[in-house]
């Protein structure tokens, strides 16, 4: 098998894992600001938008996790503490490629705004935020990073074996 196939697994893996982190941490804030979720009178008449952010986000963390798959799976306590990295870095910046994909559709309709800069540098706070509005979203987080980190470590030993 060529070098490509083999390292296309562990890259889907990681890519996956941080679109569901993203999607995941919108969900968390939504519920945090809206007790009622979904059948909160806000959400139930804005749901396009949720569904566009939660499409956003997952996207944002799909982007961000294909860029920095090469940070999970790697062997020994060198590649968790890479991962943990690598999920942190991941989260941060895919809040803020998430904010930008769920505006685009305002900004092709609007043009450029000033506000639109902070909406879009307000998701780099996501992770932040939902580590200190709650320890077990940081923890589920946490598990969930490693989660790709294990997944793309079980692929990379999959694709050894394979050649």
């Amino acid at each position: 098998m060529s070098g490509k196939s083999t390292k296309r697994k562990p890259r889907l893996a990681a890519t996956m894992m941080m679109a569901v982190i993203g999607a995941s941490l919108f969900l968390l804030f939504l519920s945090r600001d809206l007790p009622d979720g979904l059948s909160d009178d806000w959400a139930k008449e804005n749901i396009g938008l949720v569904v566009r952010y939660v499409i956003a986000m997952t996207l944002g963390g799909a982007i961000m996790g294909y860029l920095l798959a090469s940070m999970f799976g790697r062997p020994s306590w060198g590649g968790w503490v890479i991962a943990f990295f690598g999920g942190l870095i991941s989260t941060l910046v895919a809040g803020a490629f998430g904010s930008f994909i769920g505006l685009l559709p305002d900004l092709l309709a609007d043009g450029w705004q000033s506000t639109d800069l902070v909406s879009i540098l307000f998701g780099f706070l996501v992770l932040p935020l939902a580590a200190a509005e709650n320890t077990a979203s940081t923890l589920i987080w946490l598990a969930m990073v490693f989660a790709a980190h294990l997944l793309s470590r079980y692929e990379h030993n999959q694709a050894g074996k394979r050649v």
